[in-house]
């Protein structure tokens, strides 16, 4: 329960406003209950507000101090200057870039578009196989998403080193792992729109350039996500 209590505290936020339900499929804790009732240990504690939402439905928000109380969009992630690949945040969420973000953001612009989201995987605790199941009718979509590399390592432990290796050289790894797990997922539900979802940088839209033609003739989308959240998405035509 305490592994949940963070992983919710962290998720309300990074996205104030969700409802328990809405939390519970996001971070696929079950059941239900187990959200509620630690929103609402998390509200008595002062940590978090449970008020209505625009629906009506009681929603979660990130109790924060008078000069930062202007909570960030649902579907948003936290700016942060392009031109740098990390900052000086503990955690990898506070990152417009990480995989988890790239997740939301891409989730909340299909719902929006009239998909339905089956089920998203839990990078927070990074649970394996496929990120994101949406469908909308007889069409339905497999998304690998990847974040972007920061300079820094997380590990407490490491704090403040900088990794050996050059962040465009392992986004390229990366990019690599995406394309092969869409690559199979083409082989394996050939019914489906595999989809690879990346962070907006410089780097990932050389790689997707390069290979644009073949990525079209597999039928293979992409989707870019930039720091406000906005999504672009890539080839949809050529993958039906």
């Amino acid at each position: 329960m305490a592994g949940h209590r963070e992983a919710i505290l962290d998720y309300i936020h990074r996205f104030p406003g969700r409802d328990d339900d809405e939390i519970s499929a996001a971070l696929r804790i079950r059941p239900r209950q187990t959200i509620n009732q630690t929103c609402r240990a998390l509200a008595k504690s002062g940590q978090i507000v449970r008020k209505p939402g625009q629906y009506g439905k009681i929603c979660n928000f990130p109790k924060l101090p008078a000069d930062r109380r202007n909570p960030i969009a649902p579907q948003a992630a936290p700016a942060v200057d392009k031109s740098r690949s990390a900052h000086t945040g503990a955690s990898p969420t506070d990152d417009w870039f990480w995989e988890g973000n790239v997740v939301e953001a891409v989730g909340s612009f299909l719902e929006s578009d009239g998909w339905v989201i089956r089920s998203k995987a839990n990078t927070l605790i990074k649970e394996r196989g496929i990120d994101l199941d949406a469908h909308r009718g007889s069409q339905r979509i497999l998304v690998e998403a990847k974040g972007y590399p920061s300079k820094a390592y997380r590990d407490p432990r490491k704090a403040g080193q900088v990794k050996p290796t050059n962040p465009t050289l392992q986004a390229g790894h990366w990019f690599a792992h995406a394309l092969l797990k869409v690559v199979q997922l083409r082989s394996t539900e050939q019914h489906a729109i595999p989809v690879i979802a990346l962070p907006d940088f410089p780097k990932y839209r050389s790689l997707y350039g390069a290979i644009q033609p073949a990525l079209a003739l597999l039928g293979i989308a992409v989707m870019f996500v930039d720091e406000g959240g906005n999504v672009e998405f890539l080839d949809f035509s050529s993958s039906k």
